[in-house]
């Protein structure tokens, strides 16, 4: 079983102790950060995980409530408080509220008020997660009819490059992007790759790529990529897991997190989009690679790359991200 991870927040030391014997007896595992108020508990939050916060009611800088209303949301609470047993009176520390306590003698008497608290958090966190991916395939569906609309041929007398900037504009804002971009790939006969930007959407207040010279050959992650691409895979990267030489480039456009997923052709990858973010480093979801590669998948069948760009010439993508 993991071991829980423990907030303690002003217990007294004496209590504390009969709070570790207490799990130890009941055959947890566990880790304890102990901190004396509020404040110094928002500040532990802020800088590990942790399973469950177990307080005082009383705190030496505020209301139990103040704390609660601002990590309640996050973690799992169970406020204590210092007591006497109902039966012999002998000095408890009690679950608020509850004749849940722990003593000496009835080491085990809050514990199913703590699996409770546990049991109610994942559950209701479950139901949270399970609500947010209904609502975000739902959503989805919508985008994704939405970009194909944008993508038809039916688009009279508009660019195929203008058909890609209106779908990227909706995709853009559904998802809340810094970037978004379509690149094409070509193999010269000597096989070598060249890469060419497509289109480009950026994001209010975010700066679009600037063009460097570099030669996809020298660009330190260009032969993982491929090989996720080829297999039609899509390429997940956060800066901070890069190497030094990758975070440079990334560094050059401020990129946090990117996906880049394939638009698959006979038999190879014959372009991509990406998505960036420049703010924080998104972990993307399921969701999201999906509604990408359906976007891909709608560009392939209606062969939208073979068609003419309105661009007078491609801008070479070496340094691109």
């Amino acid at each position: 079983m993991k071991p829980l991870n423990l907030l303690i927040v002003a217990i007294r030391s004496e209590w504390l102790s009969l709070l570790e014997d207490s799990l130890s007896y009941a055959g947890y595992h566990f880790q304890i950060k102990q901190v004396n108020s509020k404040q110094s508990a928002i500040k532990a939050f802020h800088e590990s995980k942790y399973d469950l916060l177990i307080s005082n009611c009383l705190l030496p800088d505020g209301k139990i409530t103040d704390l609660a209303n601002v990590l309640g949301s996050q973690l799992p609470c169970l406020v204590m408080t210092e007591g006497h047993c109902p039966v012999t009176a002998e000095r408890v520390l009690a679950v608020t509220e509850t004749n849940y306590y722990i003593n000496c003698s009835n080491k085990l008497g809050w514990i199913p008020a703590l699996e409770n608290t546990l049991t109610k958090w994942r559950n209701s966190a479950q139901q949270k997660i399970d609500q947010h991916n209904q609502n975000n395939g739902n959503l989805y569906k919508k985008v994704l009819a939405r970009c194909e609309e944008e993508l038809s041929a039916g688009h009279a007398g508009k660019k195929i490059d203008e058909l890609f900037l209106n779908a990227f504009a909706v995709l853009l804002e559904v998802m809340d992007l810094s970037r978004i971009y379509l690149c094409t790939q070509s193999v010269s006969e000597d096989g070598t790759h060249h890469i060419s930007k497509r289109a480009e959407l950026a994001a209010p207040g975010v700066t679009p790529k600037a063009h460097f010279s570099k030669s996809p050959s020298e660009i330190p992650y260009f032969k993982r990529w491929n090989t996720l691409l080829s297999s039609g895979k899509p390429v997940i990267e956060f800066s901070s897991f890069l190497t030094v030489a990758e975070q440079q480039l990334f560094g050059r456009h401020d990129i946090q997190s990117l996906l880049a997923v394939p638009i698959v052709e006979n038999g190879g990858w014959a372009g991509y989009i990406a998505l960036e973010d420049t703010l924080n480093s998104r972990e993307w979801t399921d969701a999201e690679i999906s509604l990408i590669g359906a976007i891909a998948a709608i560009i392939q069948k209606k062969n939208l790359l073979q068609k003419k760009s309105s661009r007078l010439t491609n801008e070479l993508l070496t340094s691109q991200v």
